[in-house]
């Protein structure tokens, strides 16, 4: 890893300034990759423009302070896009040999690397020869380590990269490996679901949407069908506020008592909403942002469906 070393570090890592070097080996390395790929896993703590600002008729997001300080990101990535080693996955054959040269930039976050499906059965830690482990399901990937990793595509498919601590997979820690030319959406699984294409622009609903794609996508869609909780499409119309409200303050105990809530967990396999501890203040971001969605009209159908 390079980056700077300039006062303040941190605001500037999480900033975007910095990058790999891949430096092999003389004698190179033991085996012979078909594909080769660099991955940088790095976090973004953004926030909405105070000063409202705009580039090209969209919102401008900055640098949140804060929560770089407290190491809570909004998003966090492969190769600097969100989502965009799903959208364009790295591209293989079955029965070929992969290599990736997989960097955690961080800045504050840990990574546990994971290919879903199969089976590094090569890790050279930090690229070194000497460091090297076999049969490895996952590995573990501190602020500013990498590590080589090498699998067999063992068939025709997609295969999920992820960071397998879960909450930077929800945030957009995911990519594919595939033998396809585009990826299908069934191909996710739970795992993340792509933004959504407009945003809002009134305060409260912009940070609703932030807080929704950071938290919410590795098990709600919006308007792309039910995931392991429903789709959010159309709530406002299924459901009161005052109804919204008690759910997001405190789902377990709507559980106990709402037949409405009893029933939902019925229909999606007994699995509960663990209680997210918000606010006042970011449950009506949240319904701010879902009647938004809401009043944009184009997820009716899903709406009525789900």
């Amino acid at each position: 890893m390079y980056h700077c070393g300039t006062p303040m570090i941190l605001e500037h890592i999480a900033s975007g300034m910095y990058g790999a070097v891949v430096v092999e080996p003389r004698e190179g390395y033991p085996t012979k990759a078909d594909r080769e790929y660099v991955v940088i896993q790095s976090e973004f703590y953004a926030k909405p423009d105070p000063e409202k600002r705009k580039v090209d008729g969209a919102p401008v997001y900055v640098l949140d302070g804060d929560r770089l300080r407290a190491a809570q990101p909004t998003y966090t990535v492969f190769n600097g896009v969100h989502n965009g080693l799903v959208k364009h996955p790295l591209v293989t054959k079955a029965g070929e040999r992969v290599r990736l040269y997989v960097l955690n930039v961080g800045p504050s976050k840990t990574s546990s690397f994971h290919v879903v499906g199969t089976i590094f059965d090569r890790v050279w830690l930090e690229g070194n020869p000497d460091n090297q482990l076999r049969g490895s399901q996952t590995v573990l990937l501190g602020s500013s380590n990498s590590a080589i990793v090498e699998f067999m595509i063992p068939e025709n498919g997609s295969y999920i990269m992820v960071d397998h601590h879960f909450a930077n997979a929800s945030q957009g820690a995911i990519g594919l490996v595939s033998t396809n030319v585009k990826a299908e959406e069934k191909d996710l699984e739970h795992h993340n679901m792509p933004a959504t294409e407009t945003a809002p622009t009134a305060a409260a609903a912009v940070a609703g949407k932030m807080a929704f794609e950071s938290k919410c996508l590795a098990c709600h869609s919006i308007g792309q069908g039910k995931k392991l909780g429903p789709d959010m499409a159309g709530v406002t119309r299924r459901r009161s506020d005052d109804w919204l409200k008690r759910w997001l303050k405190a789902p377990e105990k709507m559980l106990a008592t709402d037949k409405d809530a009893k029933a939902m967990l019925k229909q999606h396999n007994n699995i509960p909403m663990p209680n997210q501890g918000l606010s006042d203040k970011e449950i009506g971001q949240y319904i701010d942002y879902f009647h938004w969605v809401d009043a944009r009209g184009s997820s009716d159908s899903s709406a009525s469906a789900h």
